[in-house]
């Protein structure tokens, strides 16, 4: 069965998003191969789920086709202590009728991030 392998996504500042990454999702950059061309990789879990492409571009990314890239299940305190401690904007959220509530962070270039938690599920 597939199964999602990673991101790749291009950025202006590789080093600012990657410590967006790890502020946010207390990932980690990690090994990445010698592609011949700028790049971080950010591990999460130990796992490089991040590819990082560095471009030239005159502003951030134009909205477009992918809205947001998402990461769970986190829990709660220390996803919102990671966030606030980053200075990044959020709003929280909740996918009705489940326990997973989410965090929209809005991170450098125009990045869209939702970090999930578990939460209380209302009683019905």
């Amino acid at each position: 069965m597939p199964r999602l392998d990673h991101i790749n996504i291009n950025v202006v500042d590789g080093p600012r998003m990657v410590a967006f990454f790890t502020q946010v999702l207390g990932a980690e950059e990690g090994p990445r191969p010698d592609f011949g061309f700028p790049g971080h990789w950010v591990y999460v879990d130990g796992i490089p789920a991040i590819h990082l492409n560095v471009v030239q571009r005159q502003a951030d990314y134009p909205e477009g086709m992918i809205n947001h890239v998402a990461f769970g299940v986190y829990d709660f305190d220390d996803a919102k202590a990671r966030i606030e401690a980053s200075g990044y904007s959020y709003k929280l959220a909740g996918i009705p009728g489940t326990p997973i509530g989410q965090f929209f962070v809005t991170g450098p270039e125009g990045l869209f991030l939702e970090v999930q938690f578990r939460r209380a599920v209302p009683p019905a």
